[in-house]
């Protein structure tokens, strides 16, 4: 089988070389060798692993939802659908701090602790990592909004899900889960888990988290669900003591959808730097919190104040690419605005 050697140069000019055998696309031979490249569904629907191949031959896979043609026939690869037919030089559109590197074991059997209904459509997940043959712990080693991939059982099905916890000595991961209609991980959260059960536990991976950028203001927003990843970053804030303003913008549709809101109470009155907003767009009567488009909301704010923070962004892909729309139109810039989205299906599915 051929091997093939990719360098991937970043925005500042720094390299990094990959070895991709020509059956396996570039994240994950990224992956494999311990060098996390920013990437989201894997499956080529989010666009997050978008770059520009400059020199070399490849392959891709058809039908894929984030690749224009036109951009397609300009040399745009989605890392995560690329495979290489020759070596490669692809130029990403972000700087070297934004890629990781681990050497921690990324592969571990966790149990189930509890599954625990908090929404109508949403459940807490809350994993252990199993024991050594000591009968000792291991830690809960990940970067706050970093996502791991959970494998259902009896199955080669994973899907990916960003923990609300923080690392800990424990190996505890709690996670906030959407529940969707058929989802296959819905269905096995549904009918089959329990508690005692194990499962493969996959990570972490992922490019989101929180940038050192001195004290410049970090603005949250999420959706849904995406706000698990959200109050990891934002509970690694007040363990640290970050000085930096942080506000906070969670969206959802229905008063009956809102979760996680006396957690989200409880560190607002723990961090006084923290402003925190729980805004309805279908809001009924007696709702007295904020009413509308969360995004609209935010982009008020913004041109209220004149602010250009920070922006970190986690939640479906509509509300992502409108928010980055929103920045562009402020002259908030690119390399200020860190997301994830979150997709039906897929890396971030049910």
């Amino acid at each position: 089988m051929a091997t093939y050697d990719i360098e991937v140069i970043t925005q500042d000019g720094a390299s990094v070389h990959v070895q991709c055998t020509e059956n396996e696309d570039v994240i994950t031979a990224s992956l494999r060798q311990n060098v996390i490249l920013m990437s989201s569904c894997r499956e080529g629907g989010c666009g997050t692993c978008k770059a520009d191949c400059t020199n070399g031959d490849y392959e891709l896979d058809r039908n894929l939802q984030a690749l224009p043609q036109e951009e397609e026939e300009q040399g745009v690869v989605l890392l995560c659908s690329c495979y290489p037919r020759s070596d490669m030089t692809v130029e990403l559109p972000y700087t070297a701090e934004r890629i990781s590197y681990t050497t921690v074991d990324r592969e571990f059997s966790a149990e189930i602790i509890s599954i625990t209904p908090i929404a109508p459509n949403v459940i807490q997940l809350v994993l252990r990592r199993s024991r050594k043959d000591d009968g000792s712990t291991y830690a809960a080693i990940f970067e706050p909004g970093q996502f791991f991939d959970i494998e259902i059982p009896g199955t080669d099905i994973w899907r990916s899900f960003s923990p609300c916890s923080l690392p800990n000595a424990d190996g505890d991961f709690e996670f906030l889960i959407r529940v969707l209609p058929d989802g296959k991980f819905s269905n096995f959260m549904k009918n089959d888990a329990k508690p005692g059960m194990l499962v493969n536990v996959r990570g972490s991976s992922g490019n989101f988290y929180l940038h050192n950028n001195g004290l410049q203001p970090r603005y949250f927003l999420a959706g849904g669900t995406g706000l698990s990843p959200v109050m990891s970053m934002l509970r690694q804030m007040h363990e640290r003591g970050d000085p930096n303003e942080a506000r906070l913008y969670y969206g959802v549709n229905k008063p009956e959808e809102i979760f996680y809101a006396d957690e989200i109470a409880a560190l607002a009155k723990k961090m006084p730097n923290l402003t925190a907003q729980i805004c309805v767009w279908h809001a009924e009567e007696g709702w007295t919190g904020a009413k509308g488009n969360v995004v609209e909301i935010l982009k008020s704010d913004l041109e209220a104040s004149g602010a250009k923070p920070d922006m970190y962004l986690c939640g479906p892909p509509g509300m992502v690419d409108a928010t980055n729309q929103m920045c562009d139109g402020l002259s908030i810039p690119r390399d200020k605005v860190c997301s994830e989205k979150f997709l039906a299906s897929g890396s971030s599915g049910g």
